[in-house]
């Protein structure tokens, strides 16, 4: 595979294929999965899965992050970790066969397994482990690099042998396994020396050694990856994987319900959930991704500087009634201390506080009184009144605002729901020019013990609010400064559920729910489909021999029988929805490394 070709050759190449595959199953009238089928071939021969937004060309220097919370599972279809994966105690070794710390944690030395070979025949080996910590030190932004930049800090890397490395940091670095070790895609030296900007490299084939090579893809439309027949761990179960990009949540599942695709990277929308676990052959499952859907606000910004309000509104809200009315019970409620409930670092006792005559007490002890209109004034007159930012694809979080800004009515509070674009919206977020905004965030947010730092802890002086409001706490920021140095995981979770008491105190953010991931798919085209913890089902592991038992979700649904509705012109909703505006480039920001625009 030549990953270096020209831009205009390879994005003909490409067009051609996605124009072929495409017009194909137009001309016949059915699903790439039914064509499959019908001509004789293994029902695992390809399977069709819409995604929501383009990652570029899914390597990891590369990513939008508007695909979110699926742009880190994509990418691992492509690139291998040394661990399987971040959102467990205790990773699987994956590329790794172990990885042994000095006593101080601030050395590891990470064996290697025999054998890896890179998608272009050349072998893995301790020179691309090293030069991957090396090259993500001098890339200082994106998704991964700020586990290798900013903590745990990497200083070096001595290559023992072949199949040996010793990681050093400057610090201790205790949970290694998780953080890095499960979260970082390791890149081949010979491709990546020859690129000064990682992060301008969007126009070439990415080369990793995970279980799908990318065969092509069109910017803005499809990715076709095919099995790598030479995976470690086998040959992949599914021969080739088609990823049209659909971002219309209702013609993405359009497109399921009547068989023109296999499968969807988003959750099943909770008013489709009754009819889609009833309509023979589909199935539906549940997932959790430990993902979360919350409030943000600016914590440097007018009256939302003062914590006093920022806690009156959160009391203000009722979540149970924003998961029964938006989510119809599909979900779980948030809690004010931020962290999933199913981290191993949350605190056991979190939950939310709803009491609107407690928040209407504090602003009236506050000095914050109602004029006329019934909204209260700050001692200098100004209106409580704030705008509520949702990206205008993301119907659940627009109609979360709405209800929002409905039950803050009643303790004197105006909020004004304003829908705009998801490029728009990440652009005001990394600036700080916002008073408050819903967004998701993916497991990482939650399983990374140290994300409490990342997201929460004191910006730089000077530094503009950001993604994260802006944020600061020195009692807060010395419970999160120890407990990322700390090497025991008692004495770490003690000290961050601490910090997630005084989180929930200050309340700079809230999260509204935790969706419970309720994913479906076609069980015709392809029934091996794992429920993997963190990841839902579009995970590596669901195409890999050997984990057909470790299913870790439970089924949301039983669908009857296998045979689906007449196969439709997959061009119908495709061809409306596949084209849509360019992807966002470009990198992100520390604390925007993982958020996620529904795009």
């Amino acid at each position: 595979m030549n990953t270096m070709q020209p831009a205009s050759k390879r994005r003909r190449r490409a067009g051609g294929i996605a124009a072929l595959a495409l017009s194909a199953t137009v001309v016949a009238g059915v699903s790439p999965g039914a064509a499959a089928q019908s001509s004789g071939s293994p029902p695992a021969s390809k399977v069709t899965v819409a995604i929501k937004a383009s990652e570029n060309n899914l390597t990891p220097f590369t990513l939008t992050l508007l695909g979110l919370p699926v742009s880190h599972d994509l990418t691992n279809l492509v690139y291998d970790t040394l661990f399987w994966s971040q959102v467990k105690d205790e990773p699987e070794p994956w590329l790794a066969q172990s990885a042994d710390p000095s006593p101080d944690r601030k050395q590891w030395t990470v064996k290697l397994r025999p054998g890896v070979t890179w998608h272009d025949g050349q072998p893995l080996t301790a020179d691309d482990v090293a030069f991957t910590f090396q090259k993500m030190k001098s890339t200082t932004g994106g998704r991964y690099s700020h586990h290798v930049w900013e903590y745990p800090v990497f200083e070096s890397a001595e290559v023992l042998d072949p199949l040996t490395v010793r990681i050093n940091f400057r610090d201790a670095a205790p949970t290694f396994k998780i953080l890095p070790g499960g979260d970082l895609p390791i890149v081949p030296k010979h491709i990546w020396e020859k690129i000064d900007d990682a992060s301008k490299a969007t126009d070439i084939l990415p080369v990793g050694t995970g279980p799908y090579k990318m065969a092509s893809f069109v910017p803005d439309q499809i990715y076709r990856l095919e099995a790598n027949a030479a995976y470690f761990k086998g040959k992949p179960k599914v021969d080739a994987i088609d990823l049209p990009i659909v971002r219309d949540q209702s013609a993405a599942f359009a497109a399921l319900q009547t068989g023109q695709i296999d499968s969807v990277d988003r959750a099943v929308p909770p008013e489709l959930f009754d009819q889609m676990s009833n309509q023979p052959g589909i199935k539906v499952v549940q997932s959790t991704r430990m993902e979360s859907v919350h409030l943000h606000f600016n914590n440097r910004k007018g009256a939302l500087a003062d914590t006093r309000v920022r806690n009156a509104i959160t009391e203000g809200i009722d979540l149970n009634a924003i998961v029964q009315t938006v989510l119809l019970g599909h979900a779980r409620p948030g809690r004010d201390t931020w962290v999933h409930p199913d981290s191993a670092w949350a605190d056991p006792q979190g939950g939310h506080v709803f009491d609107a005559a407690k928040a209407n007490q504090a602003l009236d002890d506050a000095g914050y009184r109602r004029g006329e209109d019934g909204v209260r004034r700050t001692a200098e007159g100004n209106r409580l009144e704030f705008g509520l930012s949702v990206a205008a694809n993301e119907p659940q979080h627009q109609r979360s605002a709405q209800l929002i800004a409905q039950q803050v009515e009643s303790i004197g509070v105006k909020i004004n729901v304003e829908s705009i674009d998801a490029a728009t919206l990440r652009q005001r977020r990394g600036t700080g020019n916002y008073d408050s905004f819903i967004t998701n965030l993916e497991s990482h947010a939650h399983a990374d013990p140290d994300a409490l730092y990342f997201f929460f802890h004191s910006p730089a002086p000077g530094a503009p609010a950001g993604s994260f409001g802006g944020y600061s706490n020195p009692q807060f920021d010395q419970l999160v400064e120890q407990a990322r140095a700390t090497i025991d995981n008692t004495d770490r979770k003690r000290l961050l559920v601490d910090a997630q008491r005084i989180y929930a105190a200050d309340a700079p953010a809230l999260v509204l729910y935790y969706p419970n991931g309720d994913y479906a798919y076609r069980t015709a085209a392809y029934n091996g489909w794992i429920a993997d913890t963190g990841h839902g089902i579009l995970t590596k592991r669901s195409f890999i021999r050997g984990y057909e038992t470790a299913a870790e979700g439970t089924p949301a649904s039983s669908a009857g029988a296998d045979d689906g509705p007449p196969w439709a012109a997959i061009g119908v909703v495709l061809g409306l929805s596949v084209v849509g505006a360019g992807a966002l480039a470009g990198r992100s920001r520390r604390r925007e490394a993982f958020e996620a625009e529904e795009a």
